[in-house]
């Protein structure tokens, strides 16, 4: 999980977040690829977010993702993906993480990682600023941070992140795999 200074630019209405996505997600091709991180220790409560997302990003699509898109679920040790994720030669990286910005916890924002403002504190070994800036320095960098509502050991996503979670996943499911079509139908 991520802790947020208050001078970084921020999308600011819950909805701008959306949009912005959108736009990442349909702004891919073959030589514009995408890759979506979801990042997150699986036994500290809501810092799960990100794996959460993308392991329910994996089942929806059961693989079928379109050419150029690729999902990873680093869960806690993202450093150990990324130099891999440097040789895919991304037009946009999208890590998915839970982040301090005192915001209500379920809250979203996507952020340039470029745009942040150090201190980026994390609970990863670096932060993904660093990481971004030293092994994906031709990529454009974002991460996709939903507020947290707590973040103990052993304890479940709150309702608030899951039902974060479930939404950020049906709209990246339903923008990359059926077209911006509705999930339902």
């Amino acid at each position: 999980m991520a802790t947020l200074g208050q001078q970084q630019e921020r999308t600011a209405s819950t909805e701008g977040w959306q949009i912005q996505l959108r736009e990442l997600l349909n702004s891919r091709s073959s030589k514009a690829r995408l890759a979506i991180v979801g990042v997150g220790h699986p036994m500290r409560g809501d810092d799960y977010a990100g794996s959460y997302t993308v392991k329910a990003i994996m089942k929806a699509t059961d693989g079928a993702l379109p050419e150029g898109v690729y999902l990873f679920d680093a869960e806690d040790s993202v450093e150990a993906l990324i130099g891999n994720l440097a040789k895919l030669g991304l037009k946009h990286m999208i890590f998915i993480d839970a982040c301090e910005m005192g915001l209500r916890p379920g809250e979203a924002s996507l952020l340039s990682v470029a745009e942040t403002s150090y201190p980026f504190f994390t609970t990863h070994g670096i932060p993904l600023k660093v990481l971004a800036e030293r092994l994906l320095s031709k990529s454009k960098v974002w991460v996709l941070a939903i507020q947290p509502k707590q973040s103990g050991f052993d304890v479940s996503l709150s309702q608030e992140i899951q039902l974060t979670a479930t939404k950020v996943s049906e709209l990246i499911t339903r923008d990359l795999v059926e077209g911006g079509k509705s999930i339902a139908g």
